[in-house]
């Protein structure tokens, strides 16, 4: 699932998750958004980014040092473990932020705003 705390974001289509995932989309309908990444060890992150993308993480590392390098966009922030609590911790101290999260996961008060379908 893709979750925020702001409750100003839109329920997103598929699309627009690509797009922000591959660093071609930086807003959400005139919002600035920050992006969350599970850890390089987590295999949701693998599962994410071949589900939604087809891609691998290390084919996305590799478009988001372009993109980073370019200046085009700021790649994900990399939270350090795979845990409710330090998604919570990064969603209230990014107010736009935006994550990917497996179901067991998501936090009681987040906001859904896509549903990854595997």
């Amino acid at each position: 699932m893709v979750i925020t705390f702001n409750n100003q974001l839109e329920t997103l289509r598929t699309h627009q998750v690509k797009m922000l995932y591959r660093g071609r989309l930086s807003h959400i309908n005139g919002t600035p958004t920050r992006l969350m990444d599970l850890p390089k060890t987590s295999h949701y992150r693998d599962d994410f980014y071949r589900t939604l993308l087809n891609k691998s993480p290390s084919q996305m590392s590799a478009i988001w040092a372009k993109q980073s390098f370019s200046g085009k966009a700021l790649a994900p922030f990399e939270i350090e473990n795979e845990s409710e609590k330090a998604i919570i911790h990064w969603l209230k101290h990014n107010k736009n932020g935006v994550a990917y999260v497996p179901s067991h996961l998501v936090p009681e008060d987040a906001y859904v705003i896509y549903h990854i379908q595997e």
